[in-house]
């Protein structure tokens, strides 16, 4: 029961909204929720958890300390808010060895042939749906983000 008062009580924290469906969320609520999901890394030492969702769009807080697989998604964009960390982002080529995960998810180990973009705290990315991206992240480093799905 305590565990469910407190993912309400974040919850509330983290997206305010007011009566016209505005909402707010706060850098040092996201850096909050963040600090909370480094303690609950799965196996690819990363943790996100969806915060809201409106319409065609799916609001999150990721927390990673690993790179990510190289992923394609052939429906949703995904707009990145670097709150924390920093990270180096791979977009654009195409996926090395890419397998299909789920309804319009590919992953695999790389991209070959992409972009490298490094990113920090107040940085934003937005990535088109079909547009392979990856998270590499240097050893020992860290970053907690905020994402925007969008389906297109």
């Amino acid at each position: 029961m305590t565990v469910f008062l407190y993912a309400v009580a974040l919850a509330a924290a983290v997206a305010q909204a007011d009566s016209s469906g505005v909402k707010v969320w706060k850098s040092g609520d996201i850096d909050k929720h963040g600090a909370a999901l480094s303690k609950k890394l799965d196996a690819q030492k990363v943790a996100s958890e969806v915060i809201s969702k409106d319409g065609n769009r799916t609001f999150m807080v990721a927390h990673r300390e690993g790179s990510g697989l190289a992923e394609i998604h052939d429906t949703q964009a995904d707009i990145m808010f670097i709150s924390k960390g920093e990270v180096t982002m791979v977009y654009g080529g195409t996926i090395v060895d890419g397998k299909n995960t789920g309804p319009g998810e590919t992953r695999g180990p790389a991209i070959k042939g992409g972009t490298e973009v490094k990113l920090g705290p107040g940085d934003v990315l937005h990535i088109p749906a079909k547009v392979p991206h990856q998270m590499k992240l240097d050893p020992g480093k860290q970053v907690t983000y905020f994402v925007a799905k969008v389906v297109q």
